[in-house]
């Protein structure tokens, strides 16, 4: 069974994993503490502390635009906060080490 943690003592633990430059997953195995937990008890604190959205709405568009200089098309990821331009032939790897970097 786990460690019960009160709220301050989880505001602690995110903020040593954000210090730590480890990825949640990472961090979490060398604390011995539930990713699923982690989260969970993340997005209940943010829903209460702050009025930002655990979640932002994103939407991926086809890039109609003309390319004069390459006939290649893009991947696009477009949110509120920001927008993202790939070549279509970048690895999944890839894109999703830079989701996992904004995750961050």
């Amino acid at each position: 069974m786990g460690k019960y943690r009160k709220k301050h003592e989880w505001t602690a633990v995110f903020e040593e994993q954000q210090r730590s430059g480890l990825s949640i997953i990472e961090f979490c195995k060398q604390h011995a503490i539930s990713t699923t937990n982690f989260y969970k008890v993340r997005a209940n604190i943010r829903g209460k502390t702050s009025g930002e959205p655990a979640f932002i709405k994103a939407t991926i568009t086809k890039d109609n635009t003309p390319n004069v200089t390459s006939t290649s098309q893009v991947f696009r990821l477009t949110t509120k906060h920001a927008e993202i331009i790939l070549p279509n032939h970048c690895s999944s790897q890839f894109i999703v080490d830079i989701l996992k970097g904004l995750q961050a």
